[in-house]
């Protein structure tokens, strides 16, 4: 157990002098555990801990790295529909949305005291090109959207879009989901290989950023990242140094050990609990608490979960198939026996937040058609025998008689999937399905799933905030590629041509344009009758933050931004979270 009073002792004290060399023994320092501010780990581990590269597939984005280890030119607040301006002042489109002008702020400093400028931002974009998709998702999105990119001066860039697109600003630098472009120094960057370059050498002080925290431990099981009171964000006064003196992301684990820390207060932020375990580490410690004081009492994030497959392998390149899986699959079970009844079962992948009511009620006719929440054991065989199948003693098989295996992979620390998992392999193997469920690291699982090794598995279905068209575009085929080439999205590896041309065609259409709605309901009848990947529940997250020695965390009534503490826009929580009283 962690002293109650400081985190470093003498020999983490040497140790951090040691690593970080004589231009940084400032950093190496008791603090007090009532400085601290301790972030869990919601993936249990770090499997690569010396790698900060933010665009290389195997980097573990939120153990700190994009919440306090960087800093976003704007961060979307879900609470208040705001694009907040941070690296950068403002940008302004053109009457065409094709072209897009972006005002940096002029006092930004890399945490190496180099200046912040467009070239640092024209240099991301055209790495990011130039290594499409090696890089990620946001490497695909820059030669996706990017014609040109230019700096005007040293605080101005022009982005030339490939075609219209009004939502561009919000998808690649506004955290719409999770993550941002995150602008890398170009006068580190361009002496290395972006694809092997690992960002981390704590002696230079890498990873080198501008934000308010400098990275000095990173293990498997803990990072801590230290205040630098010089950061350029204080020294302009554009906002107060954080209060927290050390920002750190621990590893707890199993729901039970999260639970226990909680209530030792050894953490100020939790990863899901379930209901009943969650109600009972309240009665233990009053000073934890969730988005709501009541039932439901978790935060509904705009990731609805779901059962994807790699379509390009069979039997799963078979959409008869894929429909089965899906009639096999009571989603009232899964929100009775994983969720504890805190959430409910999801017809589509976007959550159910108010703009998607309209695009959703005008889908009515589609879903009597491809009925997504119809568990029917009866209908399911009917569905296999259909596609060709017969049963080979309990399960179903092929022509051959091998039994069609259902391996699911799912990623350890992701509390839901763990819970779900055997809820729906249970339903599966019941169902005639030979299905299995996998735990794996996070290194793993996304490997599993870039290269195209796993057949199936559990994810979330982040898109589409405003409008559905980020949750149409994930299923685009420019994401897909050969099996061990990286795809990208949602990774199904799905290919349409027809559905494609509608989703280009709603990427320059402006989500209050009635046309929206029509492009979308033509979108939704090809991907419902293919059905690439299986809707399961909304996702009601009952994450939570304890008050011992931080308060002002956000909830339903203090809702300055939502609760997602492992996103990018975390930095949004840090700099407003307050020293308890007594403390």
């Amino acid at each position: 157990m962690i002293h109650s009073t400081r985190r470093f002792g003498a020999l983490g004290a040497i140790l951090a002098v040691a690593m970080l060399g004589t231009a940084a023994t400032s950093f190496a320092q008791d603090v007090a555990r009532e400085d601290q501010l301790i972030f869990e780990n919601i993936s249990e581990r770090v499997t690569t801990p010396e790698n900060y590269n933010p665009y290389l597939p195997s980097t573990l984005q939120h153990a700190g790295l994009q919440q306090v280890g960087e800093e976003s030119l704007f961060y979307y607040n879900y609470e208040t529909g705001e694009m907040v301006p941070w690296l950068a002042e403002g940008y302004e489109f053109n009457a065409t949305f094709d072209e897009v002008t972006i005002k940096l702020r002029p006092e930004a400093k890399w945490s190496d005291g180099q200046p912040f400028t467009a070239d640092d931002v024209v240099f991301t974009l055209n790495m990011l090109k130039a290594n499409a998709p090696s890089l990620g998702g946001w490497s695909v999105d820059a030669k996706t959207w990017v014609k040109d990119v230019a700096a005007v001066d040293a605080h101005t860039v022009k982005i030339t879009l490939t075609s219209p697109n009004p939502r561009y600003m919000l998808n690649a630098f506004g955290v719409r989901i999770y993550g941002t472009t995150m602008i890398v120094p170009k006068h580190i960057w361009e002496n290395e290989d972006p694809l092997t370059f690992s960002n981390f050498d704590l002696a230079k002080g890498y990873p080198v950023s501008t934000s308010p925290y400098q990275l000095i431990v990173s293990t498997q099981t803990e990072t801590i990242w230290q205040r630098r009171d010089d950061w350029w964000g204080a020294a302009s006064g554009f906002k107060k140094l954080p209060e927290p003196l050390q920002v750190i992301f621990r590893t707890a684990g199993s729901e039970e050990r999260r639970s226990a820390m909680a209530g030792a207060n050894e953490l100020d932020s939790l990863w899901v609990l379930g209901r009943d375990n969650f109600e009972k580490v309240v009665a233990n410690n009053p000073d934890v608490a969730s988005w709501f004081n009541e039932p439901p009492y978790a935060y509904l994030d705009p990731c609805p979960r779901y059962m994807a497959f790699n379509t390009t392998v069979a039997p799963f390149d078979n959409a008869q198939v894929r429909w089965a899986v899906s009639q096999a699959i009571d989603r009232n079970a899964v929100v009775d026996i994983a969720w504890e009844n805190l959430t409910v079962p999801s017809k589509w992948m976007t959550p159910d937040y108010p703009p998607f009511k309209p695009y959703m009620d005008a889908a009515a006719d589609l879903f009597a058609q491809y009925d997504t929440s119809l568990y029917d054991v009866a209908v399911s065989a009917q569905t296999m025998e259909a596609a060709g199948y017969k049963k080979n003693g309990e399960f179903w098989a092929d022509a051959s008689g091998n039994p069609i295996k259902v391996d699911i992979v799912i990623r350890e620390g992701e509390a839901d999937q763990t819970r779900m998992a055997p809820v729906v392999t249970q339903l599966l193997r019941r169902a005639g399905f030979d299905a299995n469920f996998v735990l794996s690291d996070i290194a793993s699982f996304t490997d599993a799933l870039n290269s195209g090794r796993a057949n199936a598995w559990l994810d979330v279905s982040c898109g589409g905030v405003s409008d559905p068209y980020a949750t149409f575009e994930l299923y685009h085929s420019r994401h897909a590629a050969p099996i061990g080439e990286v795809a990208t999205g949602a990774r199904t590896r799905w290919v349409n041509a027809d559905y494609d041309k509608l989703v280009e065609a709603m990427a320059v259409t402006a989500a209050d344009d009635p046309k929206m709605q029509t492009l979308a309901h033509d979108a939704l009848a090809i991907w419902l009758k293919e059905l690439p990947a299986v809707p399961l529940v909304q996702a009601a997250l009952l994450t939570s933050f304890n008050n011992h020695y931080w308060t002002n965390w956000p909830t339903a009534v203090n809702n300055y931004v939502h609760p997602g503490f492992w996103w990018a826009t975390d930095l949004l929580m840090v700099t407003e979270v307050k020293k308890a009283a007594g403390n």
